[in-house]
């Protein structure tokens, strides 16, 4: 069976050690067992909060784990701010890796980094003592964590009975009068930023704002998923749809006419060619070839050979054309289909003989 712990409780109490603005170590919690000037805590069966070197290491740890330091204000504005609207402004700052056990005398804090105006306000002695603001177990009284810290002059504030709730809301911790088990943690503040993906500088408005556009886009999630099953479910309307294999077939049927119409094509070409003396009759096969596998380049070398008028119509008429033994023998119009095609003379007539 597992063990049923005590919801922890926040509580704020008003230490008399005198602060100094120096870098002096400021003592936050005595050694051993204390309580409020107050009489508190009236919830915890020994009357007293405690805390030695084993409870301070443990709240050391959760201090020095978190990314942003911890805040001094003035009269617990921190937590007073949600309820009369006014700003809380920092006192002072120190980072959890500043606390420390000092076996004997109890927690302290070194060294604090503290605001032009409270360093007055301290060297002038307008403000005296420090105010630590934890959270404690209601059965053993022990100090579970550090969460922040005020400067005052007073042992209780105005609407004291309230600040408990107050930090309870402010720093996220359960419902006091709801059962706590090991299982039952609270959310680390930093580790949901993270996971948020937001910066370490985000408030608790923007983890707020983060939480409902994921409870948003959840909801859009479901609704694709709604809509996917009720696609998959659905009877398709015939008059609609066309099966795949009649898509194929078709497909099948497009190709071949395109290589047909291509074909057809490419025999106009040469021919044209042929019969104006673009092409000679050993160029055939090749311009075929070419035009099949490419019949935009067969054009386009066809608009840039100049037709030879000595080979007009004597490719149809039974006749053997006349083919140069020599480069010499090369006709001015011969020679002009060697530069438009950027070939050499000698290639070009090796071509009429047969010989490539």
């Amino acid at each position: 069976m597992k063990k049923t712990h005590s919801l922890p409780t926040t509580a704020f109490a008003t230490c008399t050690f005198e602060i100094q603005a120096d870098g002096a170590a400021i003592q936050l919690f005595p050694a051993g067992s204390f309580k409020g000037r107050d009489g508190r805590p009236t919830d915890v069966a020994s009357g007293h909060w405690f805390i030695d070197a084993a409870v301070a290491a443990r709240v050391i740890a959760k201090a020095a784990a978190r990314l942003n330091d911890t805040v001094i204000d003035y009269e617990h504005q921190t937590l007073n701010s949600a309820v009369n609207g006014e700003p809380a402004p920092a006192a002072g700052w120190f980072a959890g890796t500043a606390l420390e056990w000092r076996e004997g005398f109890g927690l302290f804090v070194t060294p604090v980094t503290w605001t032009e105006k409270a360093t007055g306000f301290i060297k002038t002695k307008e403000y005296r003592y420090l105010s630590p603001v934890f959270s404690y177990s209601k059965v053993t009284g022990e100090v579970l964590d550090l969460l922040h810290v005020a400067l005052t002059n007073f042992p209780a504030i105005d609407g004291m009975d309230d600040l408990p709730a107050l930090a309870a809301a402010r720093f996220d911790l359960a419902d006091p009068a709801a059962p706590f088990t090991e299982e039952n943690h609270r959310v680390n503040k930093e580790a949901l930023i993270a996971l948020l993906n937001l910066t370490s500088e985000a408030s608790d408005e923007d983890i707020e704002n983060a939480l409902n556009g994921l409870k948003s886009d959840a909801g859009k999630v479901q609704e694709l998923t709604d809509a996917l099953a009720a696609a998959k479910s659905a009877v398709p309307d015939p008059s609609k749809y066309v099966s795949i294999d009649i898509v194929e077939a078709i497909k099948t049927d497009v190709a071949a006419l395109k290589s047909t119409q291509v074909t057809s094509e490419v025999e106009q070409l040469v021919q044209a060619g042929l019969s104006d003396g673009r092409l000679y009759p050993q160029q055939e096969g090749w311009a075929r070839d070419l035009g099949t596998s490419n019949i935009a380049q067969l054009k386009g070398y066809l608009d840039k050979t100049p037709a030879i008028a000595a080979l007009k119509g004597r490719q149809t008429d039974g006749k053997t054309n006349f083919v140069p033994a020599t480069t010499e023998e090369l006709s001015g119009e011969a020679l002009a289909i060697c530069k438009s095609m950027c070939i050499t003379p000698a290639d070009y007539l090796a071509t009429l003989k047969g010989e490539s």
